[in-house]
Formats: C-alpha cells, structure tokens, sequence
C-alpha cells in the first residue's frame, strides 16, 4: 500500500489483534460486521498512508457449531487487499470456542513476536462488549501481550463498555467519552469519511423536481438499527414519486411484509461496496432511524453516518447519546422515535427545494475536510506521542 511523509513525530509499529478481512470473507461469515470491518479498514489503511506500520493477526468470527462450522481453518478467510499480517483457525466447539480462539492468537502472536526485529510500539484491540469484565481473545492476548512483552494495548471502544486494563482508550460514542465511567487516559474518534466512488448526482440537474427520490438505509435489518420503524413511517407517506432503498444483513418477517404491502419499499438485502456505491449515488438523501429508546444504543455510535456523509448528501437521523454534537450542523434530526416524527422527516428532507439541498451539501463538504481518516488517524498519532512525554 502507499506511503506518504505525512507523519507526525516518528513512525509508529502497531499489531491489531483483530481480522480485517476482504469482501469474500465478509460474505461467507455472517457473524462478521461489515460495519466495524469496514471502520477498522479505514482507520488501519489510512495508518499505512500515514506512514506507519501495522500487522493484523485475528480470526473470522462464526456462530459456535452445529449452527456454524465446527472447524474454521486459516484457508476459509482472507485479510482486507493491502494489510500485512495472519488469520488464524480455531474448533469452534461449544464452551471451548473461546480458548481455542486464544490458543490460536497465542501460537501466531508468539511466532510474530520471535521474528520481529523489534517489539511493536502498540497493540490494538476492538471492542463490543456487554459487560466490562468480559475476556474476549483478543483481550485476553492484549493482557499477556502486555505483561511478557511490555507492549501497551489500546482499546478502540465501539460499543457496550470498556474493559479495564489498556494503556489508552479510544471511544467511539460521544457520550462514554464524557461520562464519569470513562477509564483514562482517552480520545474521542468516531471515525473517518470513507473514500467512496459513485456516479454523478443526477438529482442537480435541471430537472430536479421531477426525479424519483429514493431515501436509502445502509445497516443491519435488527431491532437496534430502527429499520421497522422507518419503514412503518414511510408507509404512511402517500407520495407515489419517493422510494425506499434498504441494505443489509439480517432477517426482519415485519419489514418483508411491509414490502410486501408497499411497492415502493425495496429491501436489497447484503449488497457489495461496489454495488452499495452505485445505490448510494442514486439516492437523494440518507436515513440513520436508530431508536433513542433502545437502552444498548446509549453507548454506541451510529457508524453509518460517517458513511452516509462521504456521499455529500441530506442524512436524517435520531441524535442518540453516542452522537457528538457537531453533527447538528451537517445532519437533520429527527425528534423522536415515533413514527410520525419519522414521516415527517421523511417527508421534509425528500421535498428539500434545490437551494435548501445545495446549502446541506456546502455544510457537509466543509464538515468532511475535518473529518477524513487522514485527519483523524493524525489525532490519534498525536494523542499517544504527548502520552509518552
């Protein structure tokens, strides 16, 4: 991958205990999240680009045997074009799932750690955790990593809490970072704007008012993602020229039947990033419908934003805890998780005249400049050299 000279302080070595695969791999383990693969791409590829090294050693997540496979071998996934490192195997065996997982990051972390010239700077674990007192391998191996080694580990902490133990944290939710049960020291980083491709916005053109409006949801088809919610809200719509596009993994008998019902309400299911680029540049705006009521949505941040905003286009959204307050400029919120507060932001944000929508674009453009991966994974470089000092 290309280096730049873009460094701030000295280089950087880092081991990411965590796998980061390609699409392939994504697609044939469905317990793996392509959000938080494709989040943790951003941030390790625009490592690289900065001039920092990273290696990622991890294995593919699969739900336990006889529901997923019972042997899950090195050979059945692959890391993401471009990163250097190893994907590990392990029995996926009822009860015993978790020590293989560790066993297997042992023997490969110990082997990489032989062979280096020198001990990486950092570890780095991802986590989601329910409870803070949870061993996942990856902790477990940060924690012995960093008891024989002195390697200090640092914790991304996506959602649920954060465990206790690592040498720097990195919150992703806006309100855990300031919250009295934030363990320190900290940063918040919710993420970088992707670099996308898509086709020209045909939505500009002169004959704007005339064109189909598709409204698009990017996430999962669950309860936490507020997905039934908007459908529901868009069924009550009785525009015939506005359309709803849903992408994603999961199943939702409620959200088929209303498909079912309203025509105008397309669920594409899991779709490819080239595929989800091309649906994304067709669409007019961008819907982030996850409920405030839903208690596990306290203490995470909606991801998809960043993605949604890469398009430079209008997003309506809930302003969950986990959101900073910044995005008030650049994103429409939506008041509550009721469905008429949803209609009604559905119906605003479809019926934006063409200067109202060029006004959110020139916010989210000038938001987007402070907000790349470049730009973010800087702060973080930045971050850890003054904790050194």
């Amino acid at each position: 991958m290309k280096k730049s000279e873009n460094i701030i302080g000295r280089p950087e070595s880092f081991l990411w205990l965590e796998g980061i695969f390609n699409e392939d791999t994504v697609n044939s383990f469905l317990s793996i999240s392509p959000a938080s693969n494709f989040w943790q791409r951003g941030f390790v590829e625009a490592l690289y680009k900065l001039g920092h090294s990273v290696d990622v050693i991890g294995f593919p997540v699969e739900r336990v045997w006889p529901f997923g496979r019972l042997m899950i071998s090195c050979k059945q996934a692959s890391l993401s074009g471009g990163l250097t490192g190893k994907v590990v195997g392990y029995i996926n065996f009822p009860y015993l799932r978790s020590t293989f997982q560790y066993l297997s990051l042992q023997k490969s972390v110990k082997i990489y750690l032989r062979t280096r010239e020198k001990k990486p700077d950092y570890q780095i674990v991802f986590s989601c955790l329910e409870k803070s007192t949870e061993l996942t391998p990856s902790i477990r191996m940060a924690k012995y990593i960093r008891k024989h080694f002195g390697v200090p580990w640092i914790c991304i902490v996506a959602d649920g809490a954060a465990p206790p133990g690592a040498d720097g944290y990195v919150y992703l939710p806006w309100s855990y970072y300031q919250s009295e049960s934030a363990l320190t020291p900290s940063i918040h980083i919710d993420g970088g704007i992707p670099e996308v491709k898509f086709e020209y916005d045909f939505f500009l053109a002169s004959d704007f008012s005339k064109q189909k409006k598709k409204l698009l949801y990017m996430g999962a088809l669950t309860e936490h993602g507020g997905v039934s919610q908007l459908a529901r809200a868009f069924n009550k719509l009785s525009d015939q020229n506005i359309e709803l596009w849903i992408c994603g993994r999961g199943k939702n008998p409620e959200l088929t039947r209303l498909a079912e019902i309203d025509k105008r309400i397309k669920i594409e299911g899991f779709v490819d990033e080239a595929e989800l680029s091309k649906i994304a540049g067709a669409a007019f705006a961008f819907a982030n419908p996850r409920p405030n009521s839903f208690a596990p949505n306290k203490l995470n941040y909606p991801s998809k934003v960043l993605h949604y905003l890469a398009y430079g286009k209008p997003v309506i959204s809930t302003f969950t805890d986990g959101v900073s307050p910044e995005y008030a400029d650049v994103v429409i919120p939506i008041g509550d998780d009721s469905v008429e507060s949803l209609s009604s932001a559905i119906h605003n944000v479809l019926n934006l005249q063409i200067k109202e929508y060029r006004d959110i674009q020139v916010r989210i453009s000038n938001f987007n400049k402070t907000h790349t991966w470049t730009y973010q994974v800087n702060r973080f470089i930045s971050w850890l050299q003054n904790q050194r000092r």
